[in-house]
């Protein structure tokens, strides 16, 4: 059994809740973080809104394309 096989099989376990779950911590650990590093407050948001929509091109192209 490959990695691919494996993660797989582990994520068909996990329903609609668990995956919101899972985005709800990754969103608290962000906000902890910036809590924990005033620096990263200071970082000029349109350079987050270049990285959003960066990293956002290939999931939605695979989603809708």
């Amino acid at each position: 059994m490959n990695f691919k096989t494996w993660t797989e099989i582990k994520l068909s376990k996990l329903d609609w809740i668990d995956l919101g779950l899972i985005k709800l911590s990754c969103l608290v650990f962000g906000i902890l973080l910036a809590a924990l590093i005033p620096a990263l407050t200071t970082i000029n948001a349109w350079l987050l809104v270049v990285v959003l929509v960066l990293l956002a091109i290939k999931p939605l192209l695979k989603v809708l394309g």
